[in-house]
């Protein structure tokens, strides 16, 4: 009987032996089917981020930035971790053995928000399982991305300093200059070419004369010095023949040769002129190839209530300066 009585202990002993031993082997084997993952990833809060997760595995999320918080959708389902102490880290696991799907918001101290889908298929899953995944700034490249470093390489060399037009640079000038030679045009005692005493709506300053190959670049600067407003037209440039011979009491009437100059460009940093208020501006024309010894080029602005009596400022023929 007593022999009976320990052959039986000792068949429940061996069983349950038996049974653990099982259960090792079935950890130890899931455990070996596992493929671990490491991700890099930029962060971007325009898509969603699947992270595959298994039963008994923790996942790592590392961020550029400190975490200033996280929700999961399914906290029965899902356990997710995130301590001051390690404000950069977010741990992620499954609470169940079965398959169970959810989602994971993280926000950044930045204000961005990274969007995730918590994937589990249980202990019966063979997906692979991301054990690190790590988040990058938008902008920065992976070591070893030969692809990425070299487009940066190629846009650099590209980049080439900007040419700044000569007109322009002809305007920066002259309208640093803080006080320019102010003249009224024609002398009092002067009259227009059409016979009328010369007016001074407009004080200017003829500023530096170049030659740009057959052309040549006037800088000027016009000040309002009336009681009121001005609207300052653009400028133009003539080649003015006053027939300054001939007898004047017979010839009450002179006979006047204006040809109009084309303007190839210009520039005006102000129209609209309150009293006292300044504007700086060039002019780029192309000059004729001779004149005659009385001819003379003129610069001419004129106010847009003051068309017919134009300032007129004598250019030099030749350019001092290329």
């Amino acid at each position: 009987m007593y022999s009976i009585r320990m052959i039986g202990f000792i068949s429940v002993l061996t069983g349950a032996v038996l049974s653990q031993a099982q259960q090792i082997t079935s950890v130890t084997t899931t455990q070996a089917e596992v493929k671990p993952l490491v991700t890099d990833l930029p962060v971007s809060t325009s898509s969603v981020t699947d992270l595959h997760l298994r039963p008994l595995f923790t996942t790592t999320i590392r961020l550029p930035e400190a975490v200033t918080s996280v929700a999961v959708g399914a906290p029965t389902l899902f356990e997710v971790e995130h301590s001051d102490q390690e404000p950069r880290l977010v741990f992620v696991k499954p609470s169940t053995k079965e398959s169970a799907t959810s989602n994971l918001v993280i926000a950044l101290q930045s204000g961005q928000e990274i969007s995730m889908r918590l994937l589990s298929d249980g202990n019966g899953g063979d997906a692979p399982v991301d054990f690190v995944v790590n988040y990058r700034p938008p902008q920065s490249f992976l070591i070893g991305s030969s692809d990425a470093a070299a487009h940066s390489v190629e846009t650099a060399r590209d980049e080439r300093p900007k040419i700044v037009p000569a007109i322009d640079q002809a305007l920066k000038i002259q309208a640093e200059i803080a006080t320019p030679s102010w003249i009224g045009g024609l002398a009092k005692d002067e009259r227009n070419p059409d016979g009328k005493a010369a007016e001074k709506p407009l004080a200017a300053a003829l500023g530096a004369v170049r030659e740009k190959g057959e052309e040549m670049l006037v800088a000027y600067s016009v000040m309002n010095t009336t009681n009121h407003w001005i609207e300052v037209l653009p400028p133009q440039v003539e080649l003015n023949s006053p027939n300054l011979g001939g007898d004047k009491k017979k010839d009450k009437k002179h006979e006047i040769l204006a040809e109009q100059i084309p303007i190839t460009d210009y520039r005006l940093n102000a129209r609209r002129l309150a009293p006292g208020e300044r504007a700086d501006g060039a002019v780029q024309f192309a000059r004729p190839g001779f004149k005659q010894s009385k001819d003379r080029l003129l610069l001419q602005l004129a106010t847009a209530s003051a068309v017919d009596t134009p300032l007129l400022m004598p250019v030099p023929f030749v350019a001092p300066e290329r």
